[in-house]
Protein backbone atom coordinates (compact mmCIF):
# COMPACT_ATOMS: atom_id res chain seq x y z
CA UNK A 1 0.00 0.00 0.00
CA UNK A 2 2.71 1.88 0.77
CA UNK A 3 4.31 1.69 -2.45
CA UNK A 4 1.20 2.23 -4.21
CA UNK A 5 0.99 5.87 -2.49
CA UNK A 6 4.30 6.80 -3.71
CA UNK A 7 3.73 5.56 -7.16
CA UNK A 8 0.30 7.66 -7.22
CA UNK A 9 2.06 10.46 -5.49
CA UNK A 10 4.82 10.42 -8.07
CA UNK A 11 2.06 10.25 -10.85
CA UNK A 12 0.16 12.44 -9.88
CA UNK A 13 3.10 15.02 -8.88
CA UNK A 14 4.26 14.81 -12.58
CA UNK A 15 1.17 16.24 -14.53
CA UNK A 16 0.46 19.56 -15.28
CA UNK A 17 -1.80 21.47 -13.09
CA UNK A 18 -5.85 21.85 -14.50
CA UNK A 19 -7.22 24.82 -14.27
CA UNK A 20 -9.56 26.08 -11.64
CA UNK A 21 -11.77 27.66 -14.28
CA UNK A 22 -12.78 25.73 -17.48
CA UNK A 23 -13.48 28.25 -20.04
CA UNK A 24 -10.58 30.42 -18.65
CA UNK A 25 -7.97 27.52 -20.48
CA UNK A 26 -7.03 27.85 -24.40
CA UNK A 27 -4.36 24.59 -24.50
CA UNK A 28 -4.04 21.55 -23.45
CA UNK A 29 -1.95 20.92 -20.12
CA UNK A 30 -0.83 17.77 -21.55
CA UNK A 31 -1.54 15.57 -24.68
CA UNK A 32 -3.05 12.17 -24.53
CA UNK A 33 0.01 10.72 -25.44
CA UNK A 34 2.07 12.21 -22.74
CA UNK A 35 -0.61 11.23 -19.77
CA UNK A 36 -1.02 7.95 -21.24
CA UNK A 37 3.06 7.66 -20.45
CA UNK A 38 1.99 8.77 -16.89
CA UNK A 39 -0.63 6.05 -16.50
CA UNK A 40 1.59 3.48 -17.24
CA UNK A 41 2.13 3.56 -13.23
CA UNK A 42 -1.41 2.59 -12.66
CA UNK A 43 -1.38 -0.69 -11.09
CA UNK A 44 -3.11 -3.55 -13.13
CA UNK A 45 -6.10 -3.92 -11.53
CA UNK A 46 -6.47 0.17 -11.31
CA UNK A 47 -5.32 0.26 -15.02
CA UNK A 48 -8.58 -1.92 -16.40
CA UNK A 49 -11.08 0.00 -13.82
CA UNK A 50 -9.96 3.42 -15.61
CA UNK A 51 -10.77 1.92 -19.26
CA UNK A 52 -14.18 0.54 -18.08
CA UNK A 53 -14.43 3.94 -16.89
CA UNK A 54 -13.42 5.96 -20.03
CA UNK A 55 -15.59 3.15 -22.36
CA UNK A 56 -18.53 3.78 -20.29
CA UNK A 57 -18.28 7.57 -20.67
CA UNK A 58 -16.44 7.99 -23.97
CA UNK A 59 -17.22 4.69 -26.35
CA UNK A 60 -17.19 5.11 -29.66
CA UNK A 61 -19.88 2.68 -30.81
CA UNK A 62 -22.59 3.64 -28.59
CA UNK A 63 -24.55 5.02 -31.48
CA UNK A 64 -24.50 1.20 -33.17
CA UNK A 65 -26.73 -0.10 -30.31
CA UNK A 66 -30.29 0.17 -29.66
CA UNK A 67 -31.03 1.86 -25.60
CA UNK A 68 -31.19 -2.31 -24.49
CA UNK A 69 -27.62 -3.07 -25.23
CA UNK A 70 -26.10 0.11 -24.27
CA UNK A 71 -27.79 -0.55 -20.76
CA UNK A 72 -26.88 -3.85 -20.50
CA UNK A 73 -23.56 -3.29 -21.76
CA UNK A 74 -23.03 -0.42 -19.30
CA UNK A 75 -24.55 -1.93 -16.08
CA UNK A 76 -22.41 -5.20 -16.71
CA UNK A 77 -19.32 -2.86 -17.28
CA UNK A 78 -20.21 -0.98 -13.94
CA UNK A 79 -20.55 -4.16 -11.98
CA UNK A 80 -16.82 -4.66 -12.69
CA UNK A 81 -15.51 -1.54 -11.18
CA UNK A 82 -14.29 -2.47 -7.83
CA UNK A 83 -14.39 0.80 -6.09
CA UNK A 84 -17.78 2.17 -5.18
CA UNK A 85 -16.89 5.98 -5.36
CA UNK A 86 -16.09 5.19 -8.88
CA UNK A 87 -18.94 3.67 -9.73
CA UNK A 88 -21.46 6.26 -8.31
CA UNK A 89 -19.46 9.19 -10.39
CA UNK A 90 -20.29 7.33 -13.33
CA UNK A 91 -23.62 6.63 -12.65
CA UNK A 92 -24.19 10.22 -11.93
CA UNK A 93 -22.47 10.74 -15.72
CA UNK A 94 -25.14 8.51 -17.25
CA UNK A 95 -27.93 9.47 -15.56
CA UNK A 96 -27.00 13.46 -16.90
CA UNK A 97 -26.70 11.31 -20.21
CA UNK A 98 -29.88 9.96 -20.20
CA UNK A 99 -31.75 12.69 -19.09
CA UNK A 100 -30.18 14.66 -21.64
CA UNK A 101 -31.25 12.11 -24.34
CA UNK A 102 -34.89 11.96 -23.11
CA UNK A 103 -34.93 15.77 -23.75
CA UNK A 104 -33.20 15.90 -27.26
CA UNK A 105 -35.62 12.84 -28.19
CA UNK A 106 -39.13 14.68 -27.21
CA UNK A 107 -37.36 18.06 -28.57
CA UNK A 108 -37.67 15.87 -32.01
CA UNK A 109 -41.18 14.55 -31.35
CA UNK A 110 -40.85 11.47 -30.59
CA UNK A 111 -43.85 9.91 -27.95
CA UNK A 112 -43.23 7.24 -25.20
CA UNK A 113 -45.74 4.63 -25.68
CA UNK A 114 -47.44 3.08 -22.49
CA UNK A 115 -46.87 -0.20 -23.71
CA UNK A 116 -42.51 0.30 -24.48
CA UNK A 117 -39.66 -0.13 -21.84
CA UNK A 118 -38.51 2.52 -21.10
CA UNK A 119 -34.28 2.40 -20.96
CA UNK A 120 -31.77 4.39 -19.03
CA UNK A 121 -29.73 4.42 -16.36
CA UNK A 122 -31.89 6.85 -14.02
CA UNK A 123 -33.07 4.62 -11.26
CA UNK A 124 -36.91 2.86 -11.69
CA UNK A 125 -38.45 5.77 -9.46
CA UNK A 126 -36.94 8.58 -12.03
CA UNK A 127 -37.30 6.80 -14.96
CA UNK A 128 -41.24 6.04 -14.25
CA UNK A 129 -41.50 9.38 -13.37
CA UNK A 130 -39.98 10.78 -16.42
CA UNK A 131 -42.92 8.13 -18.18
CA UNK A 132 -45.95 9.66 -16.08
CA UNK A 133 -44.52 13.52 -16.72
CA UNK A 134 -43.16 12.77 -20.50
CA UNK A 135 -45.01 16.16 -21.63
CA UNK A 136 -43.63 18.32 -18.78
CA UNK A 137 -40.91 20.70 -20.10
CA UNK A 138 -38.61 19.35 -16.89
CA UNK A 139 -40.49 15.54 -16.65
CA UNK A 140 -41.74 17.10 -12.90
CA UNK A 141 -37.85 16.86 -11.86
CA UNK A 142 -37.17 20.31 -11.60
CA UNK A 143 -36.72 20.76 -8.37
CA UNK A 144 -34.51 17.89 -7.53
CA UNK A 145 -32.76 18.46 -10.84
CA UNK A 146 -32.19 21.97 -11.32
CA UNK A 147 -30.38 21.87 -14.74
CA UNK A 148 -33.33 20.38 -16.25
CA UNK A 149 -35.39 23.20 -16.98
CA UNK A 150 -32.69 25.66 -18.69
CA UNK A 151 -30.92 22.45 -21.04
CA UNK A 152 -34.65 22.43 -22.28
CA UNK A 153 -34.94 26.19 -22.67
CA UNK A 154 -31.57 25.76 -25.05
CA UNK A 155 -32.42 22.47 -26.79
CA UNK A 156 -35.89 24.10 -28.03
CA UNK A 157 -33.59 27.41 -28.81
CA UNK A 158 -31.20 25.30 -30.59
CA UNK A 159 -28.75 27.01 -28.80
CA UNK A 160 -26.04 23.89 -28.93
CA UNK A 161 -22.81 25.83 -27.82
CA UNK A 162 -24.68 27.23 -24.87
CA UNK A 163 -26.19 23.82 -24.05
CA UNK A 164 -22.38 22.25 -24.56
CA UNK A 165 -21.16 24.73 -22.11
CA UNK A 166 -24.05 24.11 -19.62
CA UNK A 167 -23.20 20.38 -19.57
CA UNK A 168 -19.14 21.02 -19.39
CA UNK A 169 -20.03 23.18 -16.52
CA UNK A 170 -21.82 20.35 -14.64
CA UNK A 171 -19.73 18.15 -14.95
CA UNK A 172 -16.41 20.52 -14.12
CA UNK A 173 -18.30 21.30 -11.03
CA UNK A 174 -19.21 18.24 -9.89
CA UNK A 175 -16.23 16.54 -10.42
CA UNK A 176 -13.97 19.69 -8.61
CA UNK A 177 -16.94 18.45 -5.39
CA UNK A 178 -15.89 14.75 -5.98
CA UNK A 179 -11.99 15.93 -5.77
CA UNK A 180 -12.22 17.13 -1.99
CA UNK A 181 -10.62 14.18 0.33
CA UNK A 182 -8.82 13.06 -2.92
CA UNK A 183 -5.14 13.99 -3.73
CA UNK A 184 -2.42 11.41 -4.67
CA UNK A 185 -4.90 8.18 -5.06
CA UNK A 186 -6.40 6.26 -7.36
CA UNK A 187 -9.49 8.24 -7.84
CA UNK A 188 -7.75 11.56 -7.96
CA UNK A 189 -5.67 10.14 -10.81
CA UNK A 190 -9.60 9.28 -12.68
CA UNK A 191 -10.93 12.61 -11.58
CA UNK A 192 -7.93 14.14 -13.34
CA UNK A 193 -8.31 12.20 -16.70
CA UNK A 194 -12.28 13.17 -16.80
CA UNK A 195 -11.26 16.65 -16.26
CA UNK A 196 -8.81 16.20 -19.26
CA UNK A 197 -11.60 14.72 -21.27
CA UNK A 198 -13.72 18.15 -20.30
CA UNK A 199 -11.14 20.12 -21.42
CA UNK A 200 -10.14 18.91 -24.52
CA UNK A 201 -14.03 19.08 -25.64
CA UNK A 202 -13.50 22.98 -24.60
CA UNK A 203 -10.36 23.65 -26.58
CA UNK A 204 -11.95 21.93 -29.76
CA UNK A 205 -14.17 24.59 -29.96
CA UNK A 206 -11.68 27.16 -30.43
CA UNK A 207 -9.99 25.14 -32.61
CA UNK A 208 -13.00 24.51 -34.74
CA UNK A 209 -13.55 28.22 -34.77
CA UNK A 210 -10.35 28.96 -35.90
CA UNK A 211 -10.34 26.18 -38.33
CA UNK A 212 -14.20 27.96 -40.03
CA UNK A 213 -12.38 31.74 -39.75
CA UNK A 214 -9.40 30.27 -41.56
CA UNK A 215 -11.71 28.95 -44.50
CA UNK A 216 -13.89 31.74 -44.51
CA UNK A 217 -10.29 34.13 -45.24
CA UNK A 218 -9.27 32.16 -47.61
CA UNK A 219 -12.37 31.49 -49.10
CA UNK A 220 -12.34 35.49 -49.15
CA UNK A 221 -8.94 35.83 -51.02
CA UNK A 222 -9.83 32.97 -53.68
CA UNK A 223 -12.72 35.23 -54.59
CA UNK A 224 -10.57 38.06 -54.71
CA UNK A 225 -8.32 36.80 -56.77
CA UNK A 226 -10.84 35.47 -58.93
CA UNK A 227 -12.26 39.18 -59.54
CA UNK A 228 -8.57 40.63 -60.03
CA UNK A 229 -8.32 37.65 -62.68
CA UNK A 230 -11.71 38.64 -64.26
CA UNK A 231 -10.68 41.97 -64.55
CA UNK A 232 -7.48 41.33 -65.78
CA UNK A 233 -8.38 39.86 -68.33
CA UNK A 234 -11.05 42.37 -69.40
CA UNK A 235 -8.58 44.77 -69.63
CA UNK A 236 -6.11 43.20 -72.17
Amino acid sequence: MIQQQFKYTLLLSSLPVQPVELFSTKILPISRIQLDKRLLLLDTEDSADLVRIEELLHWSKMHEWDDFNIISHGQEAMALIRSDFLRSLVQWRLELRTLLTVLRRRHAGQELPADQQFYGFCDRLRLSFIRRNWHKPDFGLGLSIPWLKPAQQLIAEDKTLELDKLMLTLNWNHYARLSLGHTFDFPAVVLYVLRWYLINRWVSYDSDRALLRFNELICAEMANVSLECEGSHERT
